[in-house]
């Protein structure tokens, strides 16, 4: 029987960018390839990693790609269906009820893209790839079998019961840099303390963010869309010290997702 190709769904946040240095570095058995399905909208600091790490990669035998979808699908109104493709907060116009639109950039921005790839290198037949995600073991319960019978979703990190702080321990030991959460500027999913450190850091994340959210306003006729749960404009939806005039530190022991709710 022929031995299923190991793909590793690459997002470059600490998860999956431990999986491809344990990879190089014989920890974990070979991969034939790393995808990375850039939606073109990450924060620059992960662009700025993955610039960095790439080389890395590749001079270890680990084939890095990157894949992307069509261009007019991967802005935040879909240009041919003028549809808002993130799950953006709701509020109904009439009844003031809140909600929550449906999710499809997951599905448009990475599967697709990576299923597209896999189809011009590799037969559709049961088991015919093997996918490794990015669930660390503190997030066992986002473990979800594929969809389809010619991907079967590993989780190596569960296997080893590595959580997202022993993957940060394991970067740190090996003398490997610790990246960023990786997400979208302008994902709904964020925690308030990923939204203050963007609006703090200001710069083209920022103005990305603002833009999004300013785009995706009036787009259905019944409803107003905002990218923040407090149902507001997302430069006043976000309180800083220094929208005041100072700064001060603050406390925050919100738990990060690194991979927020993508490949569930």
């Amino acid at each position: 029987m022929t031995e299923p190709l190991k793909i590793l769904s690459l997002g470059w946040g600490v998860q999956s960018w431990t999986l491809a240095a344990m990879s190089a570095l014989g920890d974990l058995p070979p991969v034939d390839y790393a995808i990375h399905a850039d939606t073109r909208h990450e924060a620059s600091g992960t662009y700025d990693h993955a610039k960095k790490w790439t080389p890395w990669l590749v001079e270890r035998g680990v084939k890095v790609v990157t894949v992307t979808a069509p261009l007019d699908s991967t802005d935040i109104v879909h240009k041919k269906h003028n549809a808002v493709t993130i799950p953006a907060f709701s509020l109904d116009r009439q009844s003031m009820q809140k909600g929550q639109i449906k999710r499809q950039c997951t599905g448009d921005w990475k599967i697709a893209p990576i299923r597209k790839f896999l189809r011009t290198i590799v037969k559709a037949r049961p088991g015919a790839v093997e996918s490794w995600q990015g669930i660390s073991y503190d997030e066992w319960r986002r473990m979800r079998d594929s969809d389809v019978r010619y991907i079967r979703n590993v989780y190596p990190l569960v296997d080893r019961k590595m959580t997202r702080s022993g993957c940060i321990q394991w970067l740190e030991q090996h003398g490997l840099d610790v990246p960023p959460k990786s997400a979208c500027t302008f994902c709904p999913y964020h925690g308030k303390e990923a939204w203050r450190t963007f609006k703090r850091n200001g710069g083209q994340d920022w103005d990305e963010i603002v833009a999004a959210d300013d785009a995706i306003r009036n787009r259905r006729p019944n409803h107003i869309l905002f990218i923040h749960p407090h149902m507001k404009p997302v430069a006043d939806a976000i309180s800083i010290p220094e929208d005041f005039g100072a700064y001060q530190a603050e406390l925050d022991f919100e738990a990060p997702c690194d991979s927020g709710y993508c490949f569930v």
